[in-house]
């Protein structure tokens, strides 16, 4: 019979694993003590063992699984400690590695939290960065380690550190005068354990932005390989472009949580980036873990998910064109679990930024042969979005379990059309958002390393384009009568664009080497129309025909660590799509002839990665086979100026992908980061936006045979605590492949070979940023910031045979930008002023359209945490 320490009687068979925490076997004499990874309460088990039970003793210990390490005391004659040394020798062989959690805080020595301390284990790849309440969380595996701890301003400790089970440690740090003279140890933050997987994958910390009046596409436009494209100011249509691949091609996340669904009030360019604690951008192949579709990559925000008991940030900001901009997090965790955060969040804008374009004379209808300098006059946009997440966290069931709702709307004055020479003044776009939500999330799930999570969506939200002056306007803001209604498109249908997501993943670590996991991702859309303008009948031709698309993505994945230094990663994935619509059976050019068409298809690709650590070096690989599935917006477009073609085909695409890293601290005081990739893509059936200059609409259509190769690399240099300079620059070649004008045809199209176009080829990325810290007080710090952006000229159309009409080139454009942020008591008060395009450069995206001039903003900010 097995007794606990507290007393408390358990059975206990030899043979079977061991299931409790701390015993004693009553009458022995001969104490052992054995280590556990499992035990988070106490990590010794001791046994006092007679000698009759020896044997089966040690059959316990070495059939156990749940044994790590064994460390035998024996007070016995010298025969019985023979017998134990052989034991000593042979359980370990047969026990598992396991890792073990390391957790805490770290504060000062008055007792203050300690924000982004660097916590890791020396001379190995484990450590972490303290979050804004000074709490840490790492895993590694049992062992010996020296324990290190630094931060600006302290004095850093570092100890001995045995690690044989769950632990929690608190450090306390002691203020030192600032050694300029070398540089911090760095920590393994969350975001650099994503960039050291074998995946090729961007991962930038967000939470030295969030003093900057910045949104979340503004601070991905600074990654290497990445362009933002807008269509104007806040609020404009954003296109996310990465090493070629733009719009659909590349999915977004937030939490592993497809954004496909989220609606125009949650999106990139208008999501302040405090809701991000990182950003992850994946160039070309993807986890499993996202589920997703992808052909160019995937990007990941990941918010803040640490428990801590309160917590609030909020912030507002000012700018040029009248630009308002305000937010606010905060939460609350009780003694019991309860858990409540509020996130709320807006923008306004006027958007009146000058432009430079021919003006239409309304009673010649010519236009002007010059460009003429006048303001926007009809962009006004706005934006309010809260959501609200309560439930319970830190539970034996469940780490985190929460119900929330998003609520949003926003308003869209709609300016000019695809192309700027086509002006409205009265034409508008809103919409809403109302979507639950469900997220679960369980480590070590009834077995020790299963890891489950579970979220799911649903947006009843819709949109409206309201569309009925009888004018024609121009950039003046004068307009003329004319005799049919509508600037474009006479409309004022809403449309419920009813999203569902539901996403489940299961991780199994099965030892410190193997691990496996699965998961599954379902979308579903449903478009129903309500116009009012049916007893007219002046409705779209398609507003009579159901618009719906359901697909599924599972996704199987191996991973294998065989060592710290080289891991490998192997996945599968099927896809399923079913889409139902309108179908354009016309054989005449520009004409329409609807019909109902369904259709479903089943396809499945795979794919590795790999990645190997050589002294300072990181070498990566991977390939992949994969589908990118049509988007409800390309199958049916937005009622407006994007039309539908619900017959589109998936893109399939062979996808490699080459990486090397360097990282070198050279003399305690220059730290050396250098990054270079390769990438290459075979495209069939690329899905590409056109711009039909007839009507001014767009559509997508599949565009046979396209092949991109890319290049992109990055070099920064940080000197002591004082500066950091670094840059980026991307090439890339997106072609053309498909030989003929037809299927049918044997006549070779002049665009064979050409350029894809609309698409920057060279462009790169710049800053250099200065830290003063004790500026004004010990706990305060001045941080200067330069940034700069360059992007080379490109074609705005198609080449005829390899050459372009230098008219139909977007020119080359160079952007510069200044920060000056002052934080007040470690981050607790905080002041931001920026300038954006320094020199009023023009600068340009899709289609010729004009960005916004020289901005000035600035932005205050609060944060409390505890």
């Amino acid at each position: 019979m097995l007794k606990k320490y507290d007393g408390r009687k358990v059975r206990y068979n030899f043979g079977k694993s061991v299931t409790a925490t701390l015993f004693r076997l009553e009458g022995g004499r001969m104490p052992a003590v054995l280590y556990r990874k499992t035990d988070t309460a106490i990590p010794e088990i001791r046994y006092f063992l007679p000698q009759k039970y020896l044997i089966s003793g040690i059959a316990a210990a070495v059939f156990c699984p749940d044994l790590c390490t064994f460390k035998i005391e024996v007070m016995m004659s010298r025969w019985k400690s023979c017998i134990f040394l052989v034991f000593l020798c042979v359980a370990p062989a047969f026990a598992q590695k396991h890792t073990v959690r390391l957790s805490g805080r770290v504060v000062s020595a008055a007792g203050d939290a300690v924000p982004y301390a660097s916590v890791v284990l020396k001379d190995t790849r484990y450590g972490v960065a303290t979050d804004a309440a000074g709490k840490y969380q790492l895993t590694a595996p049992v062992g010996e380690y020296v324990f290190a701890v630094s931060a600006m301003g302290y004095r850093t400790v570092e100890r001995p550190l045995s690690l044989r089970g769950d632990q929690q440690l608190e450090v306390a740090l002691e203020e030192a005068a600032l050694e300029l003279d070398e540089v911090m140890v760095t920590a393994k933050s969350a975001a650099r354990q994503v960039n050291e997987t074998a995946f090729n994958v961007t991962a930038i910390d967000a939470r030295p932005l969030h003093n900057k009046a910045l949104d979340l596409a503004h601070a991905l436009d600074r990654i290497s390989g990445v362009r933002i494209r807008e269509a104007g100011g806040v609020g404009s249509n954003a296109e996310f472009s990465l090493n070629g691949f733009s719009g659909r091609h590349i999915k977004f996340f937030m939490d592993g949580v497809p954004m496909e669904g989220f609606g125009s009030t949650f999106q990139i360019n208008n999501i302040p980036i405090n809701l991000a604690e990182r950003i992850e951008v994946y160039k070309g192949v993807v986890p499993i873990g996202f589920g997703a579709d992808a052909l160019g990559g995937a990007v990941n925000i990941v918010t803040d998910q640490k428990r801590r008991r309160t917590f609030v940030d909020a912030s507002y900001s000012y700018g040029s064109f009248n630009t308002h901009k305000s937010y606010i997090n905060a939460g609350h965790t009780f003694q019991n679990g309860f858990n409540v955060q509020l996130n709320a969040f807006q923008n306004y804008s006027d958007n009146n930024y000058w432009v430079h374009i021919p003006v239409l004379d309304l009673e010649t209808l010519v236009y002007s042969t010059d460009e003429q300098r006048v303001r926007r006059f009809h962009d006004r946009y706005h934006n309010e979005t809260l959501i609200l997440k309560t439930g319970v966290v830190g539970k034996r069931f469940a780490d985190a379990l929460l119900l929330g709702i998003t609520i949003g709307k926003d308003h869209a004055d709609i300016q000019n059309s695809n192309i700027m020479k086509i002006v409205f003044g009265g034409k508008f776009r809103e919409g809403n958002t109302v979507m639950p939500s469900l997220q679960y999330r369980k480590k070590n799930l009834l077995l020790q390393g299963l890891d489950v999570n579970l979220n799911a969506n649903y947006n009843f939200g819709y949109s409206q384009n309201v569309d009925t002056l009888a004018r024609q306007y121009n950039w003046r803001g004068e307009y003329r009568e004319i005799s049919r209604k509508g600037e474009a498109n006479y409309s004022i249908a809403k449309h419920y664009n009813n999203n569902g997501s539901a996403t489940f993943g299961a991780n199994y670590r099965i030892n410190g080497k193997h691990g496996v996991s699965i998961n599954d991702v379902f979308t579903t859309f449903n478009r129903n129309s309500k116009n009012p303008l049916a007893m007219e009948g002046t409705i779209n031709a398609t507003d009579t025909f159901p618009k719906i698309t359901a697909k599924n993505v599972v996704g199987v994945a191996y991973k294998f660590d065989y060592s710290s230094k080289w891991n490998l990663s192997l996945f599968a994935k099927h896809y399923t799509q079913y889409t139902k619509g309108p179908k354009n059976v016309s054989t005449i050019s520009n004409s329409y002839k609807y019909e109902l068409f369904d259709h479903t298809l089943s396809t499945t690709g795979y794919g590795g990665a790999t990645t190997y650590f050589l002294k300072d070096f990181q070498w990566k690989a991977s390939y992949e086979k994969t589908y990118r599935l049509p988007t409800s917006n390309e199958l049916f477009g937005n009622e407006d100026l994007e039309k539908s073609n619900a017959v589109l085909v998936p893109e399939h695409s062979n996808n490699y992908n080459l990486n090397v890293s360097y990282e070198k601290v050279l003399g305690k005081k220059h730290v050396l980061f250098i990054d270079a990739g390769f990438m290459f893509r075979d495209i069939r059936d690329y899905i590409r936006r056109v711009v039909e200059n007839m009507h001014n609409t767009a559509a997508f259509e599949n565009h046979g045979h396209v092949t991109n190769m890319s290049y992109n690399g990055e070099l920064r240099y940080s000197y002591k605590r004082l500066l950091s300079v670094g840059g980026n620059f991307t090439y890339q070649r997106l072609i053309n492949r498909e030989r003929y004008k037809s299927g049918s045809s044997s006549v070779v199209s002049t665009s064979y070979l050409s350029r894809v176009p609309n698409v920057p080829y060279l462009y790169g990325n710049g800053d250099v940023s200065v830290f003063l810290a004790r500026f004004g007080g010990k706990a305060n710090t001045l941080s200067i910031g330069y940034n700069t952006l360059y992007v080379y000229k490109f074609p705005l159309r198609w080449g005829v045979n390899g050459a372009y009409d230098s008219k139909d080139m977007i020119p080359t454009q160079f952007s510069h930008d200044l920060s000056l942020t002052y934080a007040i008591r470690n981050g607790r008060y905080n002041l931001s002023i920026e300038c954006r395009n320094l020199t009023d450069a023009r600068l340009y995206d899709n289609f010729s359209l004009q960005k916004p001039g020289r901005s000035f903003s600035a932005k205050v900010r609060y944060f409390f945490s505890n």
